[in-house]
């Protein structure tokens, strides 16, 4: 059967085409639509930053930048993130016509070129939408709830450049140059690449002076000179590629070699199934009345780290409103109780023993301190057999941040012979009667202890149950809901963008889910009778 639709000339205008009549598009959106939220939300900001950037630049835009802004909210809030997918909404889509309000759709470049634009005042976009909520009360910011997620980069998954092996290679050359060139054994690597340079300068300059000409290939024989030149450009490049790699590495262990600001973690998402790591980026949400009101993105696969400076960037917009941070386990330590003590504000953080410490097997270890008797007379613990452990030193532990910690140590030199020595002591040596000893900080068990106390009263329980509704919950509504798991962008600065028109996109589908059902007051799950 032969197709004649390739015998159609698609650019010949028909005499049978329809009528073509003009018709109001906002006749076709209902009054209750998520398209008229995303005007009126976006048409109460203050978005005088987004115009004064456009104004410099001089050229009219083909979308004005409010409008490309309303296309872009409401796509990231129905998962369409792609700026091809973008196009496409806006040539097709009825809603698209409605929020372009007359103008001609943008191409993918120009949507493109618009994301880049508002990656400096993406955050500003969230703490206004925020502020929005205040004034109608939807969010309190009482209590905040912190969470995090690892989503893995767009850079190449085999990629890695580990910092270990680095510092290895880096090292094993130092040592066999500081014995080509004759160099003092104690000589520096700055030292070193500085002696290469001359000598490579040198034996450049002789070649040229001398004009040797360099030979590659089969059958061709090279002048010592020219061996000499090339082991020592080759020594010169790998000695600048080391250092490269561990400037761009900075803190880290690791980064990938296509998204330089990626590292690779250790992720629950794993298409190998062998424990694989891969480039990703630690997202920290920070929620509150089941809306999310900070974002922040981490290097640091640790979210031990990231309490402090999460919360310092909070501090700045929302510091009058915080009282209460709630956070799982992976939050837990000195550090970061000292901050939330120091800035007045109640830790509802979960002990990372707090699991454990329930069981029987854990109540019934003697070889714990919490088993053991404190002499507060003469600052000893008695063990099971009546001995003494003594404090024998005490040792102090800088963070990065300055702040020092002293980690008291208690041993026992008595625990040779003893009948509960294999139970007491945990040591592979038990068998032969080493001491026995314990060492902790005071500091950290009275905070751990007192979040311990919030977080076991009925608030703390009600607390506990919202932060793993909401807070763990967003990111099943990012993940599942609207399919963002993988990054599109490189770089740090475009991820947290794009995460935050991600939230955002989140907070605009629960604040019209709320509208649409008359709810005006704060959300706040209560524990069931």
């Amino acid at each position: 059967m032969t197709n004649n639709l390739t015998h159609i000339d698609f650019t010949k205008k028909s005499h049978t085409m329809q009528l073509k009549m003009k018709f109001d598009v906002a006749t076709y959106i209902p009054m209750d639509s998520k398209v008229r939220l995303v005007c009126n939300i976006i048409e109460e900001m203050n978005l005088d930053f987004l115009l004064r950037t456009y104004s410099v630049k001089g050229r009219k835009p083909v979308v004005d930048p409010v409008t490309m802004l309303k296309v872009l909210l409401f796509c990231y809030s129905e998962g369409i993130c792609s700026c091809r997918k973008i196009e496409d909404f806006c040539t097709y889509d009825t809603r698209a016509h409605f929020l372009l309000d007359g103008c001609k759709p943008p191409d993918h470049t120009t949507i493109n070129r618009f994301r880049k634009i508002i990656e400096d005042f993406s955050s500003d976009l969230l703490t206004q939408f925020v502020e929005l909520l205040l004034e109608d009360g939807h969010v309190n910011l009482k209590n905040i709830y912190i969470d995090g997620t690892k989503i893995e980069s767009v850079a190449g998954r085999y990629t890695f450049v580990w910092r270990k092996s680095v510092e290895k290679y880096q090292k094993k050359l130092k040592e066999q140059l500081i014995k080509e060139l004759c160099l003092p054994e104690n000589s520096t690597l700055d030292q070193v690449t500085q002696k290469v340079e001359q000598a490579f300068n040198l034996i450049r300059n002789i070649c040229s002076s001398q004009n040797i000409v360099f030979v590659h290939g089969i059958g061709k024989r090279k002048t010592q000179q020219q061996r000499d030149y090339e082991h020592l450009e080759d020594t010169l490049t790998k000695l600048k590629r080391y250092e490269a790699h561990l400037r761009i590495m900075g803190e880290r262990n690791s980064y990938s070699k296509t998204d330089h600001d990626a590292t690779f973690m250790r992720m629950k998402e794993d298409h190998m199934l062998n424990g694989q790591l891969k480039p990703a980026y630690n997202i920290q949400f920070a929620s509150s009345g089941a809306f999310i009101v900070g974002v922040m993105g981490s290097q640091k696969g640790n979210d031990l780290h990231t309490l402090k400076p999460f919360l310092e960037k909070m501090m700045t917009p929302y510091g009058e409103y915080l009282m209460n941070i709630v956070a799982d386990a992976g939050y837990e330590s000195t550090e970061n109780y000292t901050y939330l003590n120091d800035k007045w504000l109640r830790s509802y953080i979960k002990p990372a023993n707090y699991e454990i410490q329930r069981k029987k097997k854990y109540k019934e270890d003697i070889g714990k301190k919490e088993s053991m008797t404190y002499l507060e007379d003469e600052d000893a613990y008695l063990c099971k057999n009546d001995k003494k452990l003594v404090r024998v030193k005490d040792r102090i532990r800088t963070y990065a941040s300055g702040l020092k910690d002293t980690l008291k140590t208690y041993s026992c030199i008595e625990c040779r012979g003893c009948p509960y020595n294999s139970q007491c002591i945990k040591s592979k040596k038990a068998e032969d009667g080493i001491k026995k000893t314990i060492q902790f900080s005071p500091e950290f068990e009275k905070y751990r202890n007192e979040s311990y106390n919030n977080i076991t009263t009925e608030e703390g329980i009600i607390q506990r149950m919202n932060r793993s509704i909401q807070a763990e919950g967003m990111f099943s509504k990012l993940k599942d809901g609207l399919k963002y798991d993988r990054f599109r962008h490189r770089g740090m600065k475009s991820v947290v963008s794009d995460i935050t028109l991600m939230a955002l996109g989140i907070n605009l589908n629960k604040f019209h889910s709320k509208m649409k059902k008359n709810q005006f007051e704060v959300i706040e799950y209560k524990k069931v009778a």
